[in-house]
């Protein structure tokens, strides 16, 4: 997967709380209401966009369809209207494009990632908080809330951010949950080699790719992390599960975690318990 083109400003990871502004009924317009409970842990498309914007107007049926193709997913589309309190003119609008997402008067984040105060502007916010795209390119947005929904479960993946030419063969060994002591120590050794006065070429440039996979590696580690973080609060039953991914393949930095595994799977059985009363009581109301 190639690395998105992202917007100079990204907002640091942050779990949902206290982060979102606009969500009242005084801001609201149209579509299903929400809250910031109801953001947590989802990929958020936020589309700033106002009446009188011809270009927001001509995107507002595309929108619509982001929103058919992906509610089902731990995903929200956020219309943020930004041109002043337009009730009837807003309602035309809706009405007129079969609008049915959650539409508010400017409400986003409380610390907007900042553009350049032209409209459409957009910007979407992984699962854990952290602007991962904005600018005014409708197609980069979609493509970077794709990719985000994609990740929400997903153990981080190692090396998301290069290209892999000469490692083929250690590609699928660079997963998470996969011992890493021999493939690093490949990668490391490699590199050793190509310091040596008598290195050619070929071996430079391969241990140029191998210091590009293991930068990719750190990142990688960093992600995960900050995922177990997240999940600890969010979700415990997933965060077990990573923990113990991260464990398999950076056992020297696990310590801590495995620590936690008896408290956090105590929390775990918690969680599923209550998520199947919760299931039972809704499928009661039917």
């Amino acid at each position: 997967m190639k690395k998105l083109l992202l917007a100079a400003c990204l907002a640091p990871c942050a779990l949902f709380a206290d982060v979102w502004r606009g969500l009242d009924e005084a801001n609201y317009y149209s579509g299903p209401r929400i809250t910031e409970a109801d953001l947590k842990g989802k990929v958020v498309f936020v589309d700033l966009w106002g009446v009188n914007c011809p270009p927001c107007r001509a995107l507002l049926p595309r929108m619509e369809q982001l929103w058919a193709s992906y509610k089902s997913k731990p995903f929200m589309l956020l219309g943020s209207h930004c041109q002043g309190r337009s009730p009837d003119r807003v309602k035309e609008l809706v009405k007129a494009n079969k609008l049915t997402y959650p539409i508010y008067e400017r409400a986003g984040l409380a610390a907007e990632p900042p553009g350049d105060g032209t409209l459409p502007y957009m910007y979407v916010v992984n699962h854990r908080g952290k602007v991962v795209y904005a600018g005014h390119g409708h197609a980069e947005a979609v493509q970077a809330a794709v990719e985000a929904i994609m990740k929400v479960g997903a153990p981080p993946d190692l090396v998301t951010d290069v290209t892999i030419a000469k490692y083929k063969a250690l590609e699928k060994q660079l997963v998470l949950g996969r011992p890493l002591k021999g493939p690093l120590a490949k990668l490391k050794g490699d590199i050793k080699k190509a310091r040596s006065k008598t290195a050619s070429a070929a071996v430079k440039a391969q241990a140029e790719e191998a210091e590009a996979i293991l930068a990719a590696v750190d990142r990688g580690r960093d992600e995960a992390k900050e995922e177990i973080a997240f999940l600890t609060e969010t979700n415990p039953p997933e965060a077990v599960r990573l923990i113990k991914l991260f464990a398999a393949s950076f056992p020297d930095e696990s310590a801590d975690y495995k620590a936690q595994l008896p408290e956090l799977t105590a929390k775990a059985k918690e969680f599923k318990a209550a998520a199947k009363a919760a299931a039972k009581e809704t499928k009661g109301k039917k």
